[in-house]
């Protein structure tokens, strides 16, 4: 089974708003409402790739509720801990005119000591069935600096693969700990790496310096350009499928879902890269966050190419 982590989730609220600009008043054209948070997202394009998937982390109040709901309307299962505060939510205006998003998110609930320990037993608990755990996104209020790096020592304490989508001092924290893979954004990378990261080489050399710590996986997500991926047996580059993009918003957590499906089926991992790849794509041609069709992302998957760069 492939586990989630979403210690942050939220309700995802999408706007689609032509010609959207501020101070002014609008009928709103479309609105999508989902189960949301990075790891949510993972886990619903895991199920839709057609894996058995659980999603944990932290709920709470009604927007826990109907994040629940959303979940098992899709067969995902749950093991989330529940906590007193409610869970957040997150906003995007989408405009499909002019190709921007506005986003507004709010910080989340803050989470007890008390909380915490209850989670952190239910994580142990999910070793036991979980072959692929895949930990994403922001930390609620409350959470040590280490909550990803914990959780990766207790994943490789017990054999279990994980992947680490996350930034700042939370990733930083989880590569000492050595998790299977991690997949920053280059804003994210360069955040890393405290300097401009303006070129291939450059990201490349970054990349290598990470992996070389013990991460068997580097995957720098590059939007429309692909993605570079780095493993102590070489650096390979995917091109992304050209394409018109109607909302990028998830389509790293698809990137994600895509190769966490493909490790899960213990695919050659050159094959996981394109996968990845290929989901992402799939992602942006979507109007609602985190969803994809399995028809396109294997269209996608027969298309794209991999290029070796060392």
């Amino acid at each position: 089974m492939i586990t989630t982590v979403t210690l942050n989730p939220a309700i995802d609220r999408s706007y689609i708003i032509k010609d959207f600009k501020p101070n002014k008043k609008y009928t709103i054209d479309d609105v999508k409402v989902s189960a949301g948070g990075k790891g949510l997202n993972v886990a619903r394009v895991a199920a839709l790739l057609g894996e058995n998937v659980n999603a944990t982390g932290l709920l709470g109040g009604r927007s826990g509720q109907f994040i629940r709901e959303e979940l098992e309307k899709l067969n995902i299962h749950t093991s989330f801990v529940w906590i007193q505060e409610a869970s957040r939510i997150f906003t995007a205006i989408v405009d499909p005119l002019n190709q921007t998003e506005t986003i507004m998110d709010e910080k989340g609930p803050m989470v007890s000591k008390k909380e915490l320990n209850a989670f952190v037993k239910e994580f142990v608990k999910v070793l036991k069935y979980s072959e692929v755990i895949v930990a994403s996104g922001t930390v609620p209020p409350g959470l040590p600096k280490t909550i990803y790096g914990d959780m990766v020592k207790i994943a490789r304490d017990n054999n279990v693969r994980m992947i680490i989508d996350a930034s700042g001092s939370y990733l930083e924290e989880a590569i000492k700990a050595k998790p299977f893979m991690i997949k920053p954004n280059l804003e994210e990378l360069q955040e890393l790496a405290g300097y401009d990261l303006d070129c291939e080489y450059k990201i490349i050399y970054e990349s290598k310096y990470i992996c070389r710590q013990g991460i068997q996986v580097v995957a720098i997500s590059l939007g429309e350009k692909g993605a570079i991926f780095t493993t102590p047996e070489g650096i390979y580059k995917i091109c992304a499928p050209k394409i018109s993009a109607i909302n990028t918003i998830g389509c790293g957590d698809a990137f994600v879902a895509g190769f966490a499906v493909a490790l899960y089926r213990n695919q050659d991992i050159k094959e996981a890269f394109k996968y990845a790849v290929a989901a992402g794509s799939a992602n942006a041609l979507e109007e609602k966050v985190g969803y994809i069709s399995r028809e396109l992302v294997n269209k996608f998957n027969d298309e794209i190419k991999i290029k070796r760069l060392d």
